[in-house]
């Protein structure tokens, strides 16, 4: 018990400050370390990290660092892709569906160890919506949310941050109430694989109890060497769990 709530403390604290990455491991710890099976992980950690990106979206909010016009559009074109995904998803074993996990996993930790802030940063208040952008970036975030059940932080941050030009701040503000709708959209096509009872009630504790924390510290976490520190942690899970696949 001790451990499922120190593992929701984690999850939590990296949504809340890098505006994902909650979803990239709620699910293997949710199927390695509490036994779940995979849809019933991705369910679950869809509807736990989804609720914990809307209180850690509040704490960003409060700090004027949530654009909520461009979270709104992103989040409507994701809900659907989400939807449809997730529909999908229903179609592919579960061994294949965890080996996608993965290897979206070492894809993420390489944009992550790759991304470069641009130098052309809109100032704060000049961040302009490019329609198609942000209907194109929603639409791929949702879908990938569906699918393998991450709920697209590391999409929607690069996007508005390389795309949009927005500040890094706000991007990870904005990507939080994204995730939020993605994410609550996604968890009802796994309605019938959810599985919320007393063994993962820490993990959801933890993890709901630190967003909103670490929504606010994020303002004074240098995010680039947070960043790279959790792409090289993200690309050894990732490798175990392929070989856990292969060798299973």
């Amino acid at each position: 018990m001790l451990g499922s709530a120190i593992c929701g403390l984690a999850t939590g604290s990296l949504l809340g400050l890098l505006g994902g990455g909650g979803s990239i491991i709620a699910v293997p710890i949710l199927v390695y370390v509490l036994g779940l099976e995979a849809k019933a992980a991705i369910g679950t950690s869809l509807i736990i990290v989804g609720l914990a990106s809307l209180l850690a979206a509040w704490s960003h909010y409060r700090n004027h660092a949530v654009i909520v016009s461009t979270a709104l559009i992103f989040g409507a074109t994701g809900g659907l892709g989400s939807f449809a995904g997730a529909k999908f998803a229903q179609l592919i074993p579960d061994a294949v569906q965890l080996t996608l996990f993965a290897v979206v996993m070492a894809l993420v930790a390489v944009l992550m160890l790759r991304h470069v802030q641009p130098a052309n940063i809109l100032a704060e208040d000049d961040a302009k919506i490019s329609l198609p952008v942000v209907l194109a970036s929603g639409l791929s975030a949702g879908v990938l949310t569906g699918i393998v059940g991450v709920g697209g932080g590391f999409i929607i941050v690069p996007a508005l941050t390389i795309l949009l030009r927005m500040p890094i701040r706000k991007a990870i503000g904005t990507s939080l109430l994204v995730i939020g709708i993605n994410s609550m959209v996604g968890a009802m096509s796994y309605a019938s694989h959810l599985s919320l009872d007393f063994s993962v009630l820490p993990f959801a504790v933890g993890t709901l109890a630190a967003a909103p924390i670490a929504g606010r510290l994020a303002h004074y976490v240098p995010q680039e060497k947070l960043k790279s520190s959790f792409a090289i942690s993200l690309l050894i899970l990732s490798a175990w769990m392929l070989l856990k696949q292969l060798f299973r």
